[in-house]
């Protein structure tokens, strides 16, 4: 049975829940002090964390089954096998009905055979599969209700957490359950019913050995057959199928890939982001800052800005020195290299006397120093000019976070000059004590 995964990390996600979960224990006292737009927040990542967590259970469950479908070559060999079989077996009616064309009346009671079995396989095929994924979605549903009936939730956020699965699960199955049968239902069983009457009425009229029982058997015997064969192509093709376009619709419920234009790893790190400093406050408004510093809720939101910004900043510095130190590293290793690179000139010196060896020498070795102090001029040039476009991306990076961490402090200034003793803090209509953030 599915189940909702509403606790477990599951095995397809990196992202870990742990904040999320907390808010879900929150008293609802806490969270009805929290700023509505706060509690928005809140709200939204609890849907999407529910959402994903289904969807990621979800596919799991549907990745076995899909992958037991057989490939298209074995679905075609299939068809035709039931076609052929059907032919000779589905026929009793085209007999009747071509009974007195004489020669022909054989082939053209096995093509009509062929055909009217063709077509009853198809809609029994269809029906079944229709009848099996609405019976899927049903379960799905059962069960993601049924584990939801059976916990308390904590607080409106973990009661949330609950109706956003059973909404995904509804939204994509659904309308499983709302599929009519209509014309398959009709066409396969009307037709299944006149060739078993059709058949059953020839039997009879040939006296068979075991009364009506045998009779009723061997006569429903083709029909039988047509229908197991839909079965077959229902659980081996059509439902695996199914279950792959489910999975379709799953994916874009996880909160992996490409979000808003972004990487899967920059959108899942913003979000984190968001989460932690979210988390951060929630904390605060319920148990305040234990060491009195921070007064109100403006305070600690721009206390965290400020201690985020800062912490970026330093990392931004450290990785420009990082990177400035590498180009330096690459720039002496290569300049330690440039001697043994140098293109000696291939000169025949066999049979010259030493003093023309010589000479050759001397001028190998002045032409090496002057390549190598031109390559040393060009490295340099090259080295600066690296170095200048490293120091101006970081330069604007670590302007923006200084201007974001004078905006920061101008927040928290602000919010410590309109703090006063005789305030209680704003904390979505739900004041508290005057003790209460202390």
């Amino acid at each position: 049975m599915l189940m909702a995964n509403s606790g477990n990390n599951g095995s397809r996600s990196p992202i870990k829940w742990s904040v999320i979960d907390s808010w879900r224990r929150l008293t609802p006292a806490a969270i009805q002090r929290l700023p509505k737009q706060m509690r928005a927040n809140m709200e939204q990542r609890v849907a999407e964390s529910a959402e994903s967590r289904q969807a990621e259970t979800r596919l799991d469950d549907l990745t076995v089954k899909a992958d037991k479908q057989v490939s298209p070559t074995g679905k075609k060999v299939t068809q035709i096998i039931v076609s052929v079989v059907g032919a000779l077996t589905f026929s009793a009616g085209a007999q009747v009905l071509t009974s007195r064309l004489g020669a022909v009346a054989l082939p053209a009671a096995i093509v009509g055979g062929g055909l009217a079995s063709y077509l009853v396989d198809d809609r029994a095929t269809k029906v079944i599969t229709k009848a099996r994924s609405a019976h899927s979605a049903k379960q799905t549903i059962a069960s993601v209700k049924a584990e939801q009936l059976s916990l308390v939730p904590a607080n409106e956020l973990d009661e949330l957490f609950y109706q956003s699965q059973l909404a995904l699960v509804q939204k994509i199955e659904g309308p499983e359950l709302q599929k009519q049968l209509g014309v398959d239902v009709i066409v396969a069983g009307g037709m299944s019913a006149a060739e078993f009457t059709v058949s059953i009425w020839i039997v009879t009229q040939l006296g068979l050995p075991g009364g009506i029982l045998v009779e009723a058997i061997a006569a429903g015997l083709p029909v039988m057959m047509i229908w197991i064969a839909a079965a077959f192509q229902s659980d081996k093709f059509e439902m695996p199928q199914h279950y792959a376009e489910l999975m379709e619709k799953y994916k874009p419920h996880l909160l992996l890939g490409e979000k808003r234009g972004l990487p899967a790893a920059k959108y899942l790190g913003e979000k984190k982001a968001e989460e932690a400093r979210i988390d951060y406050l929630v904390k605060f408004v319920a148990n305040g800052d234990p060491g009195g510093r921070l007064k109100n809720l403006g305070m600690a939101e721009a206390d965290y800005d400020i201690r985020v910004l800062r912490e970026q900043k330093h990392q931004l510095e450290q990785q420009r020195d990082r990177e400035i130190a590498q180009k330096w590293g690459e720039h002496k290793h290569e300049v330690a290299n440039l001697p043994r690179k140098f293109p000696v000139p291939e000169v025949d010196t066999v049979g010259l006397p030493p003093e023309q060896i010589k000479i050759h020498q001397q001028k190998t070795e002045l032409r090496r120093r002057q390549w190598v102090q031109e390559k040393k001029e060009e490295l340099k040039n090259t080295l600066e000019e690296a170095l200048q476009i490293i120091a101006v991306s970081y330069e604007t990076k670590i302007k923006q976070c200084e201007e974001e961490l004078d905006a920061a402090q101008q927040r928290y200034d602000e919010a410590r000059d309109n703090w006063s003793d005789d305030d209680y803090p704003d904390l979505g209509g739900h004041p508290g004590p005057k003790n209460f953030l202390k």
